[in-house]
């Protein structure tokens, strides 16, 4: 029987977002017969309880601050004793550590990119080291996975190579009764049942612009005084943001990080994902799925999972007139709106979690390939 190669994630794991989610997808429904997953933490978050919970191998090497080296000896032991095949890193931390650790063991290293390094800091001086580390250490990998072709196009100019893209996947929900949902969220977070509400779910962070939203609903109570604005997700921003919502006297309903957040999506009346900056967007393909309308920035990978005037609205991000425009539109045409709902759900089992697998479980066996005709050579 061939021997099954063991295939090390390693993430920080400081919060639950996209690269979580999708590492998790990985991690469930990778072919055991084939390849034995482990995973490794560099943060004390919530990430490694939910891989827990689904029966996978976790440990944590938690790291102080994010360029933090002292993890790195008992790491590459850690790597060392549960003789590990292959390293999968996925974020700026694990990305040092686990292509220092690659290196000083010999093994190959690959890489997922999730999303734009440039945008994914509150400091621009935090940014400039982490773009300058992930360029010294780029060329440890052995192969690079980027969730978007405009993410492999921004790795390619810093030195990437061996680079594939491999859109995230996603499997289906289950929402019990649309109708039933939608009021059962609402009357749990006090939201009106005749409120108009306008909704995003994700990091509050600068790259996700929720502020670009708060900015626009502004305009759109106006002409809509039932608008009701619904914020899910959390981050250095929740204090900013609320203050903001606040200052403008928007109805608003603030719930935080909610481990299923798309059983909030049916309570919905148009999904917004502002971004600023974004390497896919894995919570388009939930949208679709839960049948609402979409509006979105044209930024990063969202246009190659939402096209513009089919699955959804595209907005210039950053830009609040664009963005009210493109939500009055949809609020103002009930037949617009079920067209983009009825092309989403067409469009979004293009981006199965089957096909993820594959692809991936296929730069795994070339890596591992490539590594062992180097090692006989």
């Amino acid at each position: 029987m061939k021997k099954k190669s063991k295939i090390l994630h390693i993430i920080g794991g400081g919060e639950v977002g996209g690269a979580e989610k999708h590492v998790l997808s990985v991690l469930q429904n990778l072919d055991r017969t084939r390849f034995d997953p482990h995973l490794i933490c560099l943060t004390n978050g919530p990430f490694s309880d939910i891989v827990k919970e689904n029966h996978i191998p976790v440990s944590t090497f938690p790291m102080r601050f994010p360029i933090d080296l002292t993890p790195l000896p008992s790491l590459i032991n850690w790597i060392n004793r549960q003789s590990i095949d292959l390293i999968h890193t996925h974020g700026s931390r694990a990305n040092l550590l686990g292509r220092l650790s690659a290196k000083w063991l010999s093994l190959p290293c690959l890489t997922t990119i999730h999303s734009s390094l440039a945008h994914d800091y509150l400091s621009p001086w935090s940014a400039r080291i982490a773009l300058g580390l992930d360029r010294l250490t780029l060329p440890l990998t052995s192969a690079i996975i980027t969730v978007s072709d405009y993410l492999g196009r921004e790795v390619k100019l810093r030195g990437g190579r061996n680079l594939k893209t491999i859109y995230n996947g996603y499997s289906s929900i289950s929402f019990n009764k649309p109708e039933s949902d939608r009021l059962n969220f609402r009357k749990k977070w006090g939201i009106p049942k005749d409120a108009l509400v306008l909704g995003t779910i994700g990091r509050l962070h600068p790259t996700k612009g929720q502020i670009y939203l708060i900015q626009a609903a502004t305009q759109l109570l106006l002409k809509f005084p039932n608008l009701h604005l619904l914020i899910i997700g959390d981050g250095p921003l929740r204090g900013d943001l609320a203050s903001e919502l606040q200052r403008h006297t928007i109805p608003h309903t603030f719930t935080g990080y909610l481990p299923t957040a798309y059983q909030a999506l049916p309570a919905m009346d148009l999904f917004v994902l502002p971004s600023i900056s974004e390497g896919m967007g894995l919570v388009l393909l939930e949208a679709m799925q839960a049948g609402i309308p979409i509006v979105a920035s044209a930024v990063g990978g969202i246009p190659e999972v939402i096209r513009n005037g089919k699955e959804g609205l595209l907005f210039s991000a950053g830009n609040v007139t664009d963005l009210t425009s493109k939500c009055l539109t949809i609020f103002e045409s009930q037949a617009l709106a079920q067209s983009l709902v009825q092309a989403g759900q067409n469009r979004w089992p293009m981006f199965s979690i089957d096909s993820m697998i594959k692809e991936t479980e296929q730069v795994y066996i070339s890596v591992l390939n490539q590594a062992n005709t180097s090692t006989m050579a």
